[in-house]
């Protein structure tokens, strides 16, 4: 998935990746908050600058426990809220909230901080409504998250792969859809049916993408407990998607392991990425507890 602050595009390992095209809605602060490039005359670059020229014009850099929105760390779960508030300063506040009802990023913004609040079905209905309103439903990756946890898996999987049509090089999608079908057809038949993705540049993702597929399990393994001893960003991601994939295999005991891991990681604990909440919400809702 893609990282897009206030102040351009960036990935959690400093990689980026190729933009897609802008969906069909009349945005009103002229950029796309999910974090996808639009397809306007002058590409990335011009995007980029314009939102940099805007961020720069109506705030300071946003910081929180010393990293700034503009780190090539931080990624696009994490950037959502500051951009929000950079491109559409007037849906974040309180005050406007009753005269904003219909407005669909504002209803998007309420699904994720439900499910922030391990409000998962409450979420869904924000989420349900931000569609109803107006937003491309196919780019909802937030709400197949929620249908995730709220067990409602064929829908899951639906919402991924049809992000996935939108947006052919997004892995995590293609992730988040396995990890669905897993849950209905079985781990073995679910990558089977896996479905296939652009290249991902990023060495967790990478990594990920082809341990879910069934490339060399340990190999895979191997890398993403190495990359895990990295720290930072790539420790979260590699304990977060390897839990999940144990999980997955019915291996509860390792999918415990490496998903506390997960919480109690430095970027777990520090970091605004909206994947962090994920990990916290998955833990809650297995109701585990870190062994004393």
């Amino acid at each position: 998935m893609f990282a897009f602050t206030s102040l351009g595009w960036h990935r959690h390992d400093q990689t980026t990746r190729p933009p897609t095209a802008l969906p069909a809605l009349p945005l009103p602060c002229g950029a796309d908050v999910t974090g996808r490039v639009p397809a306007w005359s002058g590409g990335l670059r011009t995007v980029g600058l314009a939102v940099a020229s805007m961020a720069l014009k109506t705030r300071s850099r946003v910081v929180r426990k010393g990293r700034s929105a503009s780190s090539p760390e931080t990624p696009r779960r994490c950037a959502l809220m500051s951009t929000m508030a950079v491109l559409c300063p007037g849906t974040l506040g309180a005050g406007q909230r009753a005269s904003a009802k219909g407005n669909p990023f504002v209803l998007l913004q309420d699904g994720m901080e439900a499910f922030r609040n391990y409000k998962v079905e409450d979420s869904i209905k924000f989420f349900d409504e931000a569609a109803e309103s107006g937003y491309p439903k196919a780019r909802l990756w937030q709400r197949g998250l929620s249908l995730y946890y709220a067990e409602r898996f064929e829908e899951g999987t639906q919402q991924f792969r049809k992000d996935v049509e939108v947006n052919p090089n997004d892995t995590e999608e293609s992730l988040w859809a396995f990890l669905c079908e897993a849950r209905m057809v079985g781990f073995e038949q679910a990558r089977k049916q896996m479905m296939t993705v652009g290249f991902d540049p990023r060495p967790v993702m990478g990594s990920v993408y082809a341990l879910y597929k069934g490339d060399d399990d340990a190999k895979y393994v191997a890398r993403l407990e190495e990359l895990y001893q990295k720290g930072g960003s790539d420790a979260f991601y590699a304990s977060l998607y390897l839990g999940l994939y144990y999980e997955a295999k019915a291996d509860t005991e390792s999918a415990k392991l490496w998903l506390l891991r997960s919480v109690e990681s430095k970027y777990g604990q520090s970091s605004n990425d909206y994947m962090a909440d994920l990990a916290r919400v998955h833990v809650a809702r297995r109701q585990w507890r870190a062994e004393l």
